[in-house]
């Protein structure tokens, strides 16, 4: 059921992960504006296997039709081989449980977001939260060159995926 108590069809749910260095930050979606759950989700002690394992979880609890992840097989691509392996894992799983996979690069998010002039994590950070009501709360102030990446930063990468799915698929 949405918030507003309507009934959501199983096909109709798209699921986007993103895995970082902390965990993974998810968000369950219907459209690029709807928004059913968006969090990170971090996984101590930082492994594959436990990462995987909250994964498959969150999966077969939504059952959603569609996985989307970030594209990193493009030259270029700065994910950490954990990560990339992760990813890999993450589709097989995926594919085991025929769901169909999307796959977007970063560059195809600042394309998407480009039409809203937002180049940056933060900038896109920006639009997701002032066109996403549930989004809104969970912006975090914008780093510092010198700061790690903020822990709320794995949702909006998620959401942002998400959001290129819908642009990019139709």
């Amino acid at each position: 059921m949405t918030p507003s108590g309507q009934q959501i069809k199983k096909e109709e749910i798209v699921l986007s992960l993103y895995p970082n260095s902390i965990g993974f930050g998810f968000a369950v979606m219907t459209s690029a504006l709807t928004v059913l759950n968006s969090r990170v989700v971090q996984v101590r002690p930082i492994s594959n296997t436990h990462t995987m394992k909250r994964i498959r979880e969150i999966i077969d609890y939504y059952e959603p039709k569609i996985v989307v992840l970030e594209d990193c097989s493009i030259t270029g691509s700065r994910k950490s081989k954990r990560i990339k392996k992760m990813i890999n894992t993450i589709s097989r799983y995926a594919l085991k449980k025929h769901l169909k996979i999307g796959t977007y690069s970063r560059a195809d998010i600042r394309y998407v977001f480009s039409s809203f002039n937002a180049r940056t994590k933060y900038e896109i950070a920006q639009v997701i939260s002032e066109n996403i009501k549930n989004m809104k709360y969970k912006l975090m102030k914008p780093r510092k060159t010198s700061e790690s990446e903020k822990y709320m930063a794995g949702a909006f990468d998620a959401v942002s995926l998400g959001i290129t799915h819908f642009y990019m698929d139709n």
